[in-house]
């Protein structure tokens, strides 16, 4: 099931060559190398990870007084998190946006932290995080790869043409589900639902035909995208949180090291400050997304309690058969034992 991604060996003519660096006039007719960096994003640059991209660049370009360039590839112009991977792997970028599902082809125990229901809420997460983000980060950190900042970006849920309370009622649309999230859409197809694969770009184009009648994703990209406009339902529970990160390739972290000492620590210190900005602001654009999106016709849907105990029976019924497969079983157990005490904890 997994996708098998042959990292690819990092040259250091390919990051010293054309293509890396450019020359820009500076006054009094003198030339100065400019380090580029591209970064590519999977999402619109008017969406709120695109606006805090561009920020990022900007600061950037102040830490290395223009030294090194951030230019951001919005839209998903180098195509998915796989083909993202791959053109990060042969330096044809640089730096990439990833969710968790691109994060799984660096590391496949990542995607764990997205089995559908497991972390349920944003107290949750961040409990998670605070206890085992040192050890994914050495995991990630430990091939070719650098993790500048993770992000913590909301939840995903479910959007469909027709309301959905229960599992059953999803089980008779047509998910759509992105390639790359081959984990997810195992466990989608194992708890018995249709799930169709297809990029954020053709979606809209697919929902038209009702070839796609569902999909998943988080509200404030459903709102970029405008998908609620055919998506006119929302099920207002928490399926998976969006963990991602700013991924670099590490000749080019290595590189950047190289032309100044201090630019590896300010820079990943400055990505990290924007980067948790985001994530704090990130609700608020969330519930603004949801909000905007009822106003032109989204209607929200709340399950009662035995409703949502249904999904998580559902979850309960497949997730043994997943462990040591789709998700990493001791990282399940390790984020199974936190949210245990978590949970035991806000109950006192």
């Amino acid at each position: 099931m997994r996708k098998v991604i042959i990292t690819t060996a990092l040259a250091a003519a390919l990051i010293f060559g054309t293509g890396s660096t450019a020359l820009f006039a500076q006054r009094g007719g003198r030339a100065a190398e400019v380090f580029e960096v591209k970064i590519a994003s999977p999402l619109p640059q008017q969406s709120p990870w695109g606006r805090t991209l561009d920020q990022i660049a900007a600061e950037w370009s102040r830490i290395t007084g223009g030294g090194v360039r951030l230019r951001v590839l919005h839209g998903g112009t180098e195509g998915g998190e796989s083909k993202m991977l791959q053109s990060l792997n042969s330096n044809t970028i640089q730096a990439a946006i990833f969710t968790s599902f691109g994060l799984n082809d660096i590391d496949p125990a990542i995607m764990t932290l997205s089995a559908p229901f497991l972390i349920r809420s944003q107290n949750e997460l961040d409990a998670v995080m605070n206890e085992l983000q040192g050890d994914l980060e050495a995991r990630l950190n430990a091939g070719d790869h650098f993790m500048l900042a993770w992000s913590k970006a909301g939840f995903v849920n479910i959007f469909s043409r027709a309301p959905v309370f229960v599992p059953d009622e999803l089980r008779r649309h047509r998910i759509a589900s992105q390639p790359d999230a081959s984990d997810m859409n195992t466990a989608f197809k194992t708890m018995g639902f249709q799930v169709i694969e297809a990029e954020w770009g053709e979606v809209g184009t697919r929902l038209a035909t009702g070839a796609i009648t569902a999909a998943y994703n988080n509200p404030a990209a459903v709102a970029a995208f405008q998908l609620h406009s055919i998506l006119g339902n929302m099920l207002s529970l928490n399926i998976a949180p969006v963990v991602g990160g700013i991924v670099i390739n590490k000749v080019t972290w290595n590189r950047i090291g190289e032309l100044n000492p201090r630019y590896q620590a300010e820079l990943m210190r400055a990505t990290r400050r924007i980067a948790e900005a985001f994530d704090q602001s990130l609700q608020r654009t969330v519930n603004d997304a949801i909000q905007s999106m009822t106003r032109e016709g989204l209607v929200v849907n709340r399950p009662s309690a035995a409703q949502e105990q249904l999904w998580y029976n559902d979850v309960e019924r497949v997730i043994p058969t997943l462990l040591g497969t789709t998700y990493d079983r001791q990282l399940y157990q390790r984020i199974n034992e936190i949210l245990t005490r978590h949970r035991l904890g806000q109950q006192r």
